[in-house]
């Protein structure tokens, strides 16, 4: 058996994007010890972590910023579209309809990491 054990974004403080996850994406902290967190949605474990001194020289680079291969689906993109744009996170692009019958926005948090969130039509 073989099943994703966690999901890894790079964050340059974690005390700072700590209340994006919880309040846009509704992520609960099960571990929060900087440089390290652990966060989960739904059953799916997200490790959110700050750069350190034990990282390789290039982790920053490879880890914060930049489009996240993960995307989250919701029941309503208007809505939580809005509720982005309330918090003051970023919209990175707009709403656009898909040929595979679906719609999707790209949204930022603060590092600049990149997520698609995407609606089922």
């Amino acid at each position: 058996m073989i099943k994703v054990s966690s999901i890894l974004i790079g964050v340059a403080d974690l005390n700072k994007s700590k209340s994006f996850y919880e309040e846009i994406f509704g992520m609960t902290f099960d571990e929060f010890r900087p440089p390290f967190a652990s966060a989960k949605l739904d059953d799916v474990e997200f490790n959110i972590e700050e750069n350190a001194d034990y990282r390789s020289k290039d982790w920053a680079s490879n880890y914060i910023g930049g489009r996240k291969q993960v995307s989250f689906q919701v029941d309503n993109l208007e809505q939580f579209l809005q509720k982005v744009s309330d918090f003051g996170a970023k919209i990175v692009q707009q709403i656009e309809t898909k040929p595979w019958g679906w719609k999707e926005a790209i949204i930022a948090d603060i590092d600049g990491n990149e997520f698609i969130i995407e609606q089922e039509i």
